[in-house]
Protein backbone atom coordinates (compact mmCIF):
# COMPACT_ATOMS: atom_id res chain seq x y z
CA UNK A 1 0.00 0.00 0.00
CA UNK A 2 2.75 2.44 0.99
CA UNK A 3 4.76 1.50 -2.13
CA UNK A 4 1.75 2.21 -4.34
CA UNK A 5 1.25 5.65 -2.77
CA UNK A 6 4.93 6.47 -3.17
CA UNK A 7 4.94 5.41 -6.84
CA UNK A 8 1.85 7.53 -7.43
CA UNK A 9 3.64 10.50 -5.84
CA UNK A 10 6.71 9.93 -8.04
CA UNK A 11 4.59 9.73 -11.19
CA UNK A 12 2.86 13.01 -10.30
CA UNK A 13 6.27 14.56 -9.72
CA UNK A 14 7.54 13.35 -13.11
CA UNK A 15 4.42 14.66 -14.84
CA UNK A 16 4.89 18.03 -13.15
CA UNK A 17 8.54 18.16 -14.29
CA UNK A 18 7.46 17.30 -17.83
CA UNK A 19 4.84 20.06 -17.89
CA UNK A 20 7.38 22.65 -16.68
CA UNK A 21 9.66 21.99 -19.65
CA UNK A 22 9.65 24.38 -22.55
CA UNK A 23 10.86 21.78 -24.99
CA UNK A 24 10.16 22.03 -28.68
CA UNK A 25 10.39 18.71 -30.48
CA UNK A 26 12.19 18.53 -33.79
CA UNK A 27 10.89 15.79 -36.08
CA UNK A 28 13.76 13.47 -36.91
CA UNK A 29 13.70 10.47 -39.21
CA UNK A 30 16.04 7.58 -39.82
CA UNK A 31 17.34 9.46 -42.88
CA UNK A 32 18.24 12.56 -40.86
CA UNK A 33 19.33 11.03 -37.53
CA UNK A 34 22.98 10.62 -36.69
CA UNK A 35 22.48 9.21 -33.19
CA UNK A 36 19.77 7.18 -31.49
CA UNK A 37 19.35 6.34 -27.82
CA UNK A 38 17.41 3.19 -27.02
CA UNK A 39 15.70 2.60 -23.68
CA UNK A 40 14.68 -1.01 -23.11
CA UNK A 41 14.08 -3.65 -20.48
CA UNK A 42 13.94 -7.44 -20.61
CA UNK A 43 10.16 -7.55 -20.31
CA UNK A 44 9.57 -10.41 -22.73
CA UNK A 45 11.59 -13.31 -24.10
CA UNK A 46 12.43 -11.44 -27.32
CA UNK A 47 13.51 -8.10 -25.85
CA UNK A 48 17.29 -8.69 -25.88
CA UNK A 49 17.21 -10.06 -29.42
CA UNK A 50 14.94 -7.19 -30.50
CA UNK A 51 17.29 -4.60 -29.01
CA UNK A 52 20.29 -6.19 -30.79
CA UNK A 53 18.38 -6.35 -34.10
CA UNK A 54 17.51 -2.66 -33.85
CA UNK A 55 21.06 -1.73 -32.95
CA UNK A 56 22.43 -3.63 -35.98
CA UNK A 57 19.83 -2.09 -38.30
CA UNK A 58 20.77 1.41 -37.14
CA UNK A 59 24.47 0.61 -37.53
CA UNK A 60 23.87 -0.53 -41.14
CA UNK A 61 22.24 2.85 -41.82
CA UNK A 62 25.30 4.64 -40.41
CA UNK A 63 23.49 5.78 -37.25
CA UNK A 64 25.30 5.60 -33.91
CA UNK A 65 23.19 3.87 -31.31
CA UNK A 66 23.48 3.66 -27.57
CA UNK A 67 21.24 1.46 -25.45
CA UNK A 68 20.30 1.52 -21.80
CA UNK A 69 18.51 -1.47 -20.32
CA UNK A 70 16.79 -1.20 -16.95
CA UNK A 71 16.91 -4.36 -14.89
CA UNK A 72 15.79 -5.33 -11.44
CA UNK A 73 18.93 -6.72 -9.82
CA UNK A 74 22.70 -6.59 -9.83
CA UNK A 75 22.85 -10.31 -10.58
CA UNK A 76 20.66 -9.88 -13.66
CA UNK A 77 22.92 -7.00 -14.71
CA UNK A 78 25.98 -9.25 -14.63
CA UNK A 79 24.19 -11.88 -16.73
CA UNK A 80 22.86 -9.43 -19.34
CA UNK A 81 26.22 -7.64 -19.63
CA UNK A 82 27.60 -10.77 -21.29
CA UNK A 83 24.83 -11.09 -23.91
CA UNK A 84 23.94 -7.51 -24.86
CA UNK A 85 25.87 -4.55 -26.24
CA UNK A 86 24.04 -2.19 -23.95
CA UNK A 87 24.66 -0.07 -20.93
CA UNK A 88 22.68 -1.41 -17.99
CA UNK A 89 21.06 0.27 -15.03
CA UNK A 90 19.62 -1.37 -11.93
CA UNK A 91 17.65 -0.16 -8.92
CA UNK A 92 20.76 0.32 -6.82
CA UNK A 93 22.14 2.92 -9.24
CA UNK A 94 19.08 5.14 -9.11
CA UNK A 95 18.19 7.83 -6.57
CA UNK A 96 15.01 7.83 -4.54
CA UNK A 97 13.30 9.91 -7.25
CA UNK A 98 14.50 7.87 -10.25
CA UNK A 99 17.55 9.89 -11.32
CA UNK A 100 20.58 7.79 -12.31
CA UNK A 101 23.35 8.48 -9.82
CA UNK A 102 26.14 6.19 -10.95
CA UNK A 103 27.34 3.90 -13.69
CA UNK A 104 25.98 3.50 -17.18
CA UNK A 105 22.76 5.37 -16.46
CA UNK A 106 24.64 8.61 -15.85
CA UNK A 107 26.61 8.23 -19.10
CA UNK A 108 23.43 7.59 -21.08
CA UNK A 109 21.59 10.42 -19.35
CA UNK A 110 24.29 12.92 -20.36
CA UNK A 111 24.08 12.04 -24.08
CA UNK A 112 22.07 14.16 -26.51
CA UNK A 113 20.42 12.04 -29.18
CA UNK A 114 18.64 12.96 -32.38
CA UNK A 115 16.04 10.29 -31.58
CA UNK A 116 15.29 8.58 -28.28
CA UNK A 117 13.43 5.29 -28.75
CA UNK A 118 11.75 3.77 -25.73
CA UNK A 119 11.22 0.05 -26.33
CA UNK A 120 10.26 -0.63 -22.72
CA UNK A 121 6.96 -2.34 -22.29
CA UNK A 122 7.16 -2.21 -18.50
CA UNK A 123 7.47 1.41 -17.41
CA UNK A 124 9.83 2.16 -14.54
CA UNK A 125 10.31 5.43 -12.69
CA UNK A 126 14.01 5.48 -13.63
CA UNK A 127 13.34 5.10 -17.36
CA UNK A 128 10.59 7.71 -17.26
CA UNK A 129 12.93 10.09 -15.46
CA UNK A 130 15.52 9.64 -18.21
CA UNK A 131 12.88 9.99 -20.92
CA UNK A 132 11.52 13.24 -19.49
CA UNK A 133 14.87 14.86 -18.74
CA UNK A 134 16.68 13.70 -21.89
CA UNK A 135 17.91 16.45 -24.23
CA UNK A 136 16.90 14.32 -27.23
CA UNK A 137 15.34 16.14 -30.19
CA UNK A 138 12.62 13.55 -30.94
CA UNK A 139 11.17 10.95 -28.54
CA UNK A 140 9.31 7.84 -29.69
CA UNK A 141 7.67 5.07 -27.67
CA UNK A 142 4.60 3.22 -26.43
CA UNK A 143 2.42 5.27 -24.17
CA UNK A 144 0.39 2.49 -22.55
CA UNK A 145 -1.65 3.95 -19.68
CA UNK A 146 0.83 6.54 -18.45
CA UNK A 147 0.80 10.20 -19.48
CA UNK A 148 2.21 10.88 -22.93
CA UNK A 149 5.89 11.89 -22.74
CA UNK A 150 6.57 11.11 -26.42
CA UNK A 151 6.63 13.20 -29.57
CA UNK A 152 5.54 10.15 -31.58
CA UNK A 153 3.45 7.56 -29.81
CA UNK A 154 3.05 4.03 -31.16
CA UNK A 155 0.04 1.97 -30.07
CA UNK A 156 0.82 -1.72 -29.57
CA UNK A 157 -1.83 -2.46 -26.94
CA UNK A 158 -3.32 -5.17 -29.17
CA UNK A 159 -0.01 -7.08 -29.14
CA UNK A 160 2.34 -5.63 -26.49
CA UNK A 161 5.64 -7.22 -27.47
CA UNK A 162 9.02 -5.57 -27.82
CA UNK A 163 9.55 -6.86 -31.38
CA UNK A 164 6.18 -5.51 -32.55
CA UNK A 165 6.95 -2.12 -31.02
CA UNK A 166 10.38 -2.01 -32.70
CA UNK A 167 8.91 -2.94 -36.11
CA UNK A 168 6.25 -0.24 -35.78
CA UNK A 169 8.81 2.37 -34.72
CA UNK A 170 10.99 1.60 -37.77
CA UNK A 171 7.93 1.58 -40.04
CA UNK A 172 6.74 5.02 -38.92
CA UNK A 173 10.20 6.61 -38.85
CA UNK A 174 10.66 5.45 -42.45
CA UNK A 175 7.14 6.63 -43.42
CA UNK A 176 8.05 10.08 -42.12
CA UNK A 177 10.91 10.01 -44.64
CA UNK A 178 8.51 9.40 -47.51
CA UNK A 179 6.28 12.31 -46.53
CA UNK A 180 9.06 14.90 -46.37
Amino acid sequence: MLRKLFNSYLKRRLLSAYKRQHRVAKIMTLATAKSVGILWNPSDEESIETYETLRKLLNEKGIKSFGLGYIASKREKETLATVSNSWLLNRGEVSFFGKPRSGDGVQFFQQEFDILLDLSLVKSIAMQYILIHSASKFKVGWRAEDPNFYDLEIDVTANPRCRILMEQVIHYLEKLNENK
